[in-house]
């Protein structure tokens, strides 16, 4: 495993191959920025999302890489109930959860799982609900010592 985000490109032609109602498919650097993108609806939203290590031994890492998948739907109603936005955004998130569970972005890449995402948000009469999926990496470090 030499590019520690290669699993970005992967996810993002899955989500074109798989998703057909968003209108965009976008990896962005970050959820903030996500949260200003108001011109296209609905739409999916990639952002890596952070790793932790977990067992290693030697020269060898196991990494566990979020990444989080945003979907922008329109807030057009912006009531204080949210339902016409959970209406919308309910049956897409499912067909992401259906796209991406249990798929391999790549041979170095376990499974993708669902983890714990951020509640909706709400910007700029847009609604934003998201689901955090997981992977786990091996990396091998070249083993040598320095002095």
């Amino acid at each position: 495993m030499y590019d520690l985000f290669a699993a970005e490109p992967l996810i993002l032609e899955r989500l074109r191959q798989q998703m057909t109602a968003p209108r965009l498919v976008q990896g962005m650097r970050d959820r903030e920025a996500v949260y200003t993108r108001t011109a296209v609806a609905p739409a999916l939203y990639l952002v890596c999302d952070g790793q932790e290590t977990r067992m290693g031994a030697g020269n060898e890492q196991v990494v566990e890489q979020a990444w989080l998948v945003v979907l922008a739907v329109r807030n057009a109603r912006e009531s204080d109930t949210g339902r016409a936005e959970r209406e919308e955004a309910g049956p897409l998130l499912a067909d992401l959860a259906r796209a991406l569970l249990g798929w391999r972005p790549g041979p170095d890449h376990g499974p993708l799982r669902m983890a714990a995402a951020p509640g909706p948000a709400f910007a700029r009469g847009m609604a934003f609900f998201a689901l955090r999926f997981v992977t786990r990496l091996l990396l091998r470090g070249d083993g040598g010592g320095g002095a």
